[in-house]
């Protein structure tokens, strides 16, 4: 995203290259004044000629009747040495506007705006088309792009505001982030300043055990970094044709042209291939998205051509790109697969728009965004992108509300002001100090300084006054958890940890360290012996319990499976039994063929790994396997409505092929789930914990089909253990019993907890 053009034309008889200017305009249409062009500030490659010299005119004779009159010879064309343009674009202005209120609307939680996100794509386009014009136009008067003028320019019209909003949400993080989210919002804060947030926040959303984490507050700085990125290649790709070219502009021009399209072409194919595989890689990542910016800056390069657009078909061309744009923001939403293909409608919208404003003659479009509504959001427009989202995230918190649509509405007036007075009182006053201006150093100065200074305040609150201290990150001692001796006594408990309203001090684990609070299973890496999306395969060793025994139990499904092995490995120590553990992330021991949570495909990974289980159980014939399964499961093809016969029927071949093999079954029914983060939602609501407690009724997700499977196990000889009446009593499902947090997330059980649990599960398994 770039920030917004001032709203007056510099003077074209003495304006440098600078950001303010799109393009420099030409003779006035109407006028007879000539030209004047700016200075060349690189020598001629050509040799100097003597002024051109027009030979005398023949001897005039007289005509006469039979000699026709003679027509003068015409001149020969001469190709322009400059690069023409229009001057000021109210319209880019204007669509700026567009832009930044559909990204407002979306996020304050307006329906009607549900795909207000692509105006982060109108964004791209304008970037590219203003930074590739304002870069030919530098070659066209000098010769040459210079590299330190350009990232002098982009520093000091981008990293100051960038700046003082980062820090002003690393502070307000520090101040009213919960602690299970301030470290990674640090961290979030860095990458900020090093220009990657983009690719951690691929890294982050793709993490299966993020899932349900709290938004970043520095979420809508990975734009920026997407610009930026385009901002070190670009450049040095132009330079690199232009040496190609021999210095010359137009040769330039056309070549560019060519290296856009193929940029184009290439990044559009990887933004659907990607889209369908990963889809938050492709919505942050540069490769997925460079062309949004390519075609900005195809415009720019055959913007001649664009100048000569018939005003009929600026007309038409306005209303449909203006139409499009708008259709995108309505349309769109959540489960809209983006960017990929879809994201051509905002792209190609805002190319049309950009086309119908550079013809000659205005147009309906072009005049609404003319005005001064309009002109007055686009001017402020960076602003409002870079102070929207910290305050939407961080605001609430510090008033302790609900974030709602009508608090949502205030806070958004609110950064109107705000942004106004960081346009007026940041971006401004920076841009414009000819102290900063005239000089490229102290451009670049101005961008090495805010860097310095944004790091230097992360590192103060990070290291100077940390928030979590080692003993809050202490693993449990899960040999010290006692363990609850029937259905009395956690029926006991959980009556008692309904009525409680504080947290107590001694919560096990932390709400610091619940994130961490994983079973053994997860440990080792790429070795972990709970597989994570990729891999199908289980390394040697997942053997725990009596290892040399002949009795033999397999723990077999996804993550919902793997929450019990703290309760089962001490019953197989207890017992003499050797565990065998084969769970996935997110993939159910059900024969049915489901989503992945990571791309819109089918989770073949699962399939396979799953397969590999089934084989693997017929060889060894144990003596008892233990299924566990969400219930959210998203089965590939079927409408989630419609999902309870062919889950049923999936069960069923499960059931008997792998009772075939096994001596028994067991099957663990899913866990209650609650609506929100409950680590974050304790630390938020330690004076009156009972906020975070879930609705029992709420909790079960897909009841019907759950009880359904309950009964159709039942029918088939599989012992099933309901963990509802371990986790809640009298419809209240409470999260933290006794001095024990329940629930590390949203719908997993924390290892205390399972623990605690042990004598209950084991009284609950059959006799081997």
């Amino acid at each position: 995203m770039t920030s917004p053009q001032p709203p007056n034309p510099p003077n074209p008889a003495t304006a440098a290259i600078n950001e303010e200017t799109l393009h420099l305009p030409t003779t006035v249409p109407g006028s007879a004044a000539r030209t004047v062009l700016p200075p060349r500030t690189a020598p001629s490659p050509y040799p100097a000629r003597p002024a051109f010299q027009p030979p005398p005119p023949p001897p005039p004779t007289a005509p006469t009747a039979s000699a026709p009159r003679p027509h003068p010879t015409p001149a020969p064309l001469r190709r322009p040495t400059t690069w023409e343009g229009l001057g000021f674009r109210p319209d880019i202005q204007g669509l700026r506007a567009i832009a930044v209120v559909l990204v407002l609307l979306s996020h304050a939680g307006f329906t009607f705006a549900s795909g207000g996100y692509v105006g982060v794509d109108v964004f791209f386009v304008l970037s590219g088309f203003l930074i590739t014009s304002l870069l030919v136009k530098e070659v066209f008067d000098t010769g040459k792009i210079s590299l330190m003028g350009f990232y002098a320019r982009r520093a000091r019209r981008i990293l100051p505001a960038a700046t003082v909003v980062t820090i002003a949400t690393v502070v307000g993080a520090w101040l009213w982030l919960p602690v299970t989210r301030i470290e990674s919002a640090m961290q979030d804060a860095f990458t900020v300043i090093v220009y990657i947030v983009n690719y951690r926040f691929i890294a982050e959303e793709t993490e299966y055990l993020n899932a349900d984490q709290m938004p970043s507050p520095f979420q809508q700085y990975w734009s920026l970094a997407v610009e930026e990125q385009f901002y070190v290649v670009w450049p040095l790709l132009l330079i690199g044709l232009l040496i190609l070219a021999k210095r010359k502009p137009r040769s330039l021009v056309n070549a560019a042209v060519g290296a856009c399209a193929a940029i184009f072409a290439i990044s559009l194919f990887l933004s659907v291939l990607v889209t369908q595989q990963s889809q938050p890689t492709a919505y942050y990542a540069a490769h997925t998205r460079v062309w949004e910016l390519a075609a900005g800056a195809l415009l720019a390069l055959t913007l001649p051509t664009w100048k000569k657009t018939p005003k009929a078909l600026a007309w038409v061309l306005g209303i449909v790109g203006l139409a499009g744009i708008l259709a995108a923001g309505y349309l769109f939403d959540e489960s809209t697969p983006f960017p990929g293909y879809t994201a051509m409608l905002p792209v190609l919208g805002t190319m049309l728009v950009i086309i119908a404003g550079s013809g000659p003659g205005t147009n309906p479009v072009s005049s609404l965004l003319h005005t001064k509504q309009f002109q007055f959001v686009g001017k402020i427009s960076y602003s409002l992108y870079l102070w929207h989202w910290p305050i939407l995230i961080l605001i609430p918190l510090a008033i302790g509300a609900e974030p709602s649509l009508v608090l949502n509405t205030c806070l958004i007036i609110g950064t109107f002001a705000v942004a106004q007075m960081s346009f007026l009182y940041i971006e401004e006053p920076i841009r414009r100090a000819k102290s900063i201006k005239n000089t490229h150093i102290a451009g670049l100065a101005t961008g090495v300084l805010s860097s310095v200074l944004a790091i230097a305040v992360i590192l103060t609150f990070t290291l100077g006054f940390p928030k979590i201290t080692e003993e809050d990150q202490k693993p449990v001692d899960l040999d010290a958890i006692e363990e609850v001796e029937d259905l009395s006594e956690i029926e006991a408990r959980l009556a008692a940890a309904i009525e409680t309203q504080k947290v107590p001090e001694n919560l096990v684990p932390s709400v610091e360290s619940a994130r961490e609070d994983l079973p053994v299973i997860y440990d080792g890496g790429d070795d972990s012996c709970h597989l994570d999306v990729e891999r199908t395969q289980w390394p040697e060793g997942c053997e725990f319990g009596d290892t040399s025994s002949d009795i033999v139990i397999y723990l077999v499904g996804d993550s919902h499976a793997a929450q019990w092995f703290p309760a089962l490995e001490p019953i197989a120590d207890r017992q003499g039994w050797k565990l065998v553990t084969r769970t996935k992330s997110s993939c159910t021991p059900v024969s049915v063929a489901i989503d992945s949570t990571q791309a819109a495909t089918e989770y073949t990974e699962c399939a396979q790994a799953r397969a590999n289980v089934f084989d693997e159980i017929d060889e060894v014939q144990p003596d008892l396997v233990v299924f566990g399964s969400s219930e959210t499961t998203s089965l590939t093809g079927v409408d989630r409505n419609e999902t309870g016969p062919p889950w049923l029927q999936g069960w069923q071949d499960t059931i008997e092929r792998v009772g075939g093999a096994a001596g028994a079954m067991v099957a663990f029914a899913d866990t209650p789930w609650a609506d929100e983060e409950v680590p974050t939602c304790v630390d938020l609501n330690r004076d009156d914990v009972s906020a975070c407690h879930i609705d029992e009724g709420d909790g079960i997700r897909r009841s019907d089909r759950r009880a359904d499977t309950i009964e159709l196990q039942n029918e088939l000889g599989v012992t099933v253990i309901d963990p509802a009446g371990w986790l809640c009593y009298e419809g209240v499902c409470p999260v933290v019993v006794d001095d024990i947090l329940v629930y590390r997330d949203t719908n997993h059980l924390t290892t205390p907890y399972v623990r605690s649990l042990t004598d209950l599960v084991a009284a609950e398994l059959p006799q081997l």
